[in-house]
C-alpha cells in the first residue's frame, strides 16, 4: 500500500508538470474579399484579420449611422468568408461537461459507499480481534466524508463556458472606435463627425483588428481555469493522498500492536 502510495504521488506530480496539449492546426484559409452591392465598399481580409478597407469618398454624403452599417456589414462578410477551416474531423463527439460531472459525482459517490462498507468491515474486524487478543491502539476510521465533500465542491467550481468575448480598441487618435467578438465578426463600429473616407477606411481596420485580437485574449482567458479552482483541486488531491497514507499508517500501527491474552 505505501508503495502504491508513493506511486499515486510521483504520478500526480508528472500530471501537474506536463505541458497542455497543443491544439490541433486548423487549415489555412485563402484571402476573402467582400464587397458592398454598389461596389462603393471593398474589404479584403485573411485568416481572423483584415488586410484592406477601400472606401469611397462619395459615401460620406451618406447618413454617418447608416454607412458604419454598411461598412460593418462588409467587414463581417469578408470576416466570415477569410475565417480560418476547421480541422478535418476525426469522429470525436462533443463534450458535454454536465454529463462529466455527473459522472465524476457517481463515482464519488461509488467510492464514498465502498469506503464506508470498508471502514465499517475492519472495525468489526478489529472488534473481534479484541475479543482474543489485546490491541494497544485504536481504530480510527478516516474522514472520508469531508474529503468527498470537498472533492465535490472542487468539480462544482468548474464553471462553464459563458459564450463569445468582446474586444474593444480605438483608432484615429481616438476618434474611431471599434468593438468585436472573439467569434470573429465586429459587433460595433462608429467615429466622429468630420473623418476622411481614407481616414475611416485605415482606422476602421486598425481598430477592428486590435478588437479582434483582444476578444480572443479575454476568451481564451475566460476559458483557462482559474486560479482558486486549480487550487482547490490541488488540495483535494493533495488531501486525498494524505488522508490515504494516515489511514494505512494507523492500520499498520494497530496490527503491529496486537498482543495475544
Amino acid at each position: 500500500m505505501d508503495e502504491q502510495i508513493s506511486r499515486a504521488r510521483q504520478r500526480l506530480a508528472e500530471l501537474r508538470a506536463a505541458p497542455p496539449a497543443p491544439e490541433p492546426d486548423a487549415r489555412p484559409a485563402e484571402p476573402a474579399v467582400a464587397v458592398s452591392e454598389d461596389e462603393r465598399i471593398r474589404v479584403t481580409a485573411a485568416g481572423r484579420r483584415l488586410t484592406g478597407v477601400d472606401l469611397d469618398p462619395r459615401l460620406l454624403r451618406l447618413d454617418a449611422d447608416d454607412l458604419a452599417g454598411d461598412l460593418t456589414a462588409v467587414i463581417n462578410q469578408a470576416l466570415d468568408r477569410a475565417r480560418p477551416a476547421p480541422p478535418a474531423p476525426q469522429d470525436v463527439p462533443p463534450v458535454d461537461l454536465a454529463a462529466v460531472r455527473a459522472k465524476l459525482d457517481a463515482v464519488l459517490a461509488e467510492g464514498q459507499a465502498g469506503m464506508r462498507q470498508m471502514t465499517g468491515a475492519i472495525g468489526d474486524a478489529v472488534a473481534q480481534i479484541n475479543e482474543r487478543a489485546v490491541m494497544r491502539g485504536s481504530f480510527e476510521p478516516p474522514d472520508f466524508d469531508t474529503l468527498f465533500a470537498r472533492t465535490r465542491a472542487a468539480l462544482a467550481a468548474a464553471g462553464t463556458a459563458n459564450g463569445a468575448a468582446e474586444g474593444e480598441a480605438w483608432a484615429v487618435d481616438d476618434r474611431l472606435y471599434a468593438k468585436a467578438s472573439s467569434s470573429g465578426r465586429v459587433v460595433r463600429l462608429v467615429w466622429e463627425y468630420g473623418l476622411s473616407a481614407a481616414d475611416i477606411a485605415d482606422g476602421s481596420r486598425a481598430a477592428v483588428n486590435d478588437a479582434l485580437a483582444r476578444a480572443e485574449t479575454e476568451a481564451r482567458r475566460s476559458a483557462a481555469p482559474s486560479a482558486e479552482f486549480t487550487e482547490n483541486v490541488r488540495a483535494a488531491q493533495d488531501a486525498g493522498l494524505r488522508e490515504l497514507g494516515r489511514y494505512v499508517t494507523s492500520l499498520q500501527s494497530l496490527m503491529s500492536d496486537i498482543q495475544p491474552r
